[in-house]
């Protein structure tokens, strides 16, 4: 995530030290980790964990290593200079590790599984699961950095929560929350959330098209900036409302979490006015992302156990984490926006019916 949030991203040296990083030391580790965390829950045997613990080493250093050579290729190929042989190597390194990582997983799904099967089953059953799971765990491996935090902080979590019993948290019923929170001021939230969803819809037709019609503008990137820049913007009003109608579920700590989503669209909006080219523009994405980052990690942290310092610095790591949805959700915000708009549109109309008295025959 430094590498990323950060110029050196591009530097030569970043491109081997994310794949070292994220395609084995990071995954090994979170398969040590989980294994351990399974031994301590004694829902795998000793021998079972050990397996894991050391075919792990291969298969992920074999799917590290298919990595870079995809890697090499794909720079090769840009260059247009011919293939090398490492280059042409990724399936010789990714079918072993594919192979080291399926019964890597299928060791422990063959202990999950109910004791009750018989064994021909259970190992049937395990390995049709590993297989799948083995390339999907794969190929999360060689996309952006940040996709294996979300992992390891859920990880983080189970650890912190393994053996302490908390406190679970008290909500209320969640048939009763659209009723409670939206339906007193159904017709405000419905025709707020019927303008935000006009508004929204016209910024997301002016990113796509306002080169076209929109005098103002001189090219399509300039009508998709400011495209962005307007429903980013508009996105705010309908953070206050989701804010209120997850206020009751969520409790004190959404004002917060609805303060840093606003600052998030604010920050994104500004960044998107500056224009594409402008030294600020990607910075300022960058920290809107952080910002919504945290607004999304806030609410969780009634789920971390353990002390003050403990719950915080574990938020900390789950807003940085949480940064990686983020991104996507502030740079999409002016085509999300309308999505949202109409889901509190349909909350607001289910709760104005389900409040209206049914008329008998």
């Amino acid at each position: 995530m430094a590498f990323f949030f950060s110029n050196t991203f591009h530097l030569p040296w970043t491109g081997p030290a994310r794949i070292i990083l994220t395609g084995f030391v990071g995954p090994l580790s979170a398969s040590l980790y989980a294994v351990v965390l399974l031994r301590l829950a004694a829902r795998v045997p000793a021998g079972h964990a050990l397996f894991v613990a050391v075919t792990a080493v291969p298969a992920w250093a074999l799917a590290a290593t298919a990595a870079a050579s995809w890697s090499v290729r794909f720079d090769e190929a840009d260059m247009n200079q011919g293939f090398s042989w490492f280059g042409s190597s990724m399936l010789l390194f990714m079918i072993p590790g594919w192979m080291a990582g399926t019964a890597c997983l299928a060791v422990p799904l063959y202990s999950l599984l109910a004791s009750r099967r018989s064994l021909p089953l259970r190992v049937t059953q395990a390995v049709l699961l590993a297989v799948p799971m083995a390339v999907m765990l794969g190929a999360l491996m060689v996309m952006p950095p940040m996709a294996g935090t979300l992992g390891a902080k859920l990880l983080l979590i189970v650890a912190l929560r393994q053996g302490m019993p908390a406190a679970r948290p008290s909500v209320g019923s969640s048939r009763a929350v659209p009723r409670q929170v939206v339906a007193p001021n159904r017709r405000t939230v419905g025709g707020a959330a019927l303008a935000l969803l006009v508004v929204g819809l016209a910024c997301a037709v002016f990113a796509l098209t306002g080169s076209t019609w929109a005098p103002m503008v001189t090219d399509s990137t300039h009508a998709m900036n400011l495209g962005l820049a307007y429903g980013a913007f508009a996105s705010i009003p309908l953070l206050l409302l989701a804010g209120r109608a997850l206020a009751a579920r969520l409790g004190p700590i959404t004002r917060w979490s609805v303060l840093l989503g606003c600052t998030a669209m604010a920050v994104q909006g500004t960044a998107q006015l500056l224009g594409a080219g402008h030294t600020l523009q990607w910075n300022g994405i960058l920290v809107a992302a952080t910002l919504m980052g945290f607004a999304m990690a806030l609410p969780l942290g009634r789920w971390v156990a353990g002390g003050r310092f403990t719950r915080i610095a574990v938020v900390a790591l789950m807003g940085l984490a949480a940064s990686v949805v983020g991104l996507p959700l502030v740079m999409m915000s002016t085509f999300l926006a309308p999505i949202g708009s109409a889901v509190l549109l349909v909350l607001a109309w289910r709760a104005g019916n389900a409040g209206q008295p049914r008329l008998s025959s």
